[in-house]
C-alpha cells in the first residue's frame, strides 16, 4: 500500500508545473526543464506555486478565468492557460489535493509563507540535478505520516545525500508544503 500511496503522490507531484515558472516570467526556464523531464524516465516532481496566477484561478470558473486572463500580456496569458489546463486535466481526487495545497499554504502564518517563498526561490537557483534531488527526497517524504518524515530527515543517508542549505529547503518545505499522505 505505502507503493502506491508514493507512486500516485510521485505523479501528482510530477504533473505539477513548476513552483517558481509562474513568478520568474522566464518561460525558457521552465521549458528546458520540461524538455529534460521528457528524456528522464521518471521525471522529477514539481511543485504549484501557491501564489501564482494560475493557482488563485484554479477554482474560479470558466467565465471568472477567461476574465482574470484578458488583464494579461498574449505571451502570459499563454503560460497561465496551460497552467490551468494542466490542472483540469487531472482527476477530482489530484486536483483537491493541489487545491489542498494552496489553502494549506494560505493558512501559514506570514513568516512561514515567507519562509517558503525564500527556500523556493533558494532552489531555483540551484543546478537541475540538486533541484531533481531535492523533489525527489520531498516526493518521498509526502508518502510517509509525519512523524516517519522527520524520522527520515534525521537519518545519516538522508542526510549525507544533501548539503546543509539543501537540508534546510527540504526541512521547511516538507514542514510547511507537504499533506498528510493520501
Amino acid at each position: 500500500m505505502r507503493g502506491v500511496r508514493f507512486l500516485a503522490c510521485s505523479l501528482l507531484l510530477a504533473a505539477g508545473p513548476l513552483f517558481a515558472q509562474a513568478d520568474s516570467g522566464s518561460p525558457g526556464a521552465a521549458s528546458a526543464d520540461s524538455k529534460s523531464a521528457a528524456k528522464t524516465p521518471n521525471p522529477a516532481p514539481r511543485l504549484v506555486n501557491p501564489e501564482s496566477a494560475a493557482a488563485l484561478l484554479m477554482r474560479a470558473t470558466p467565465e471568472q478565468r477567461q476574465r482574470a486572463l484578458e488583464r494579461f500580456p498574449p505571451e502570459r496569458q499563454a503560460q497561465l492557460r496551460k497552467q490551468l489546463e494542466w490542472f483540469d486535466s487531472l482527476p477530482k481526487a489530484q486536483q483537491e489535493l493541489q487545491l489542498q495545497r494552496l489553502e494549506r499554504f494560505a493558512s501559514l502564518p506570514p513568516d512561514k509563507q515567507l519562509t517558503v517563498r525564500l527556500r523556493m526561490q533558494a532552489l531555483n537557483r540551484m543546478p537541475a540535478p540538486r533541484i531533481r534531488a531535492i523533489r525527489l527526497a520531498l516526493a518521498l517524504l509526502q508518502s510517509l505520516p509525519p512523524a516517519q518524515r522527520a524520522v527520515r530527515m534525521n537519518r545519516p543517508a538522508f542526510r549525507q545525500r544533501f548539503s546543509p542549505e539543501e537540508l534546510q529547503i527540504i526541512v521547511d518545505l516538507a514542514d510547511a508544503w507537504l499533506l498528510p499522505p493520501m
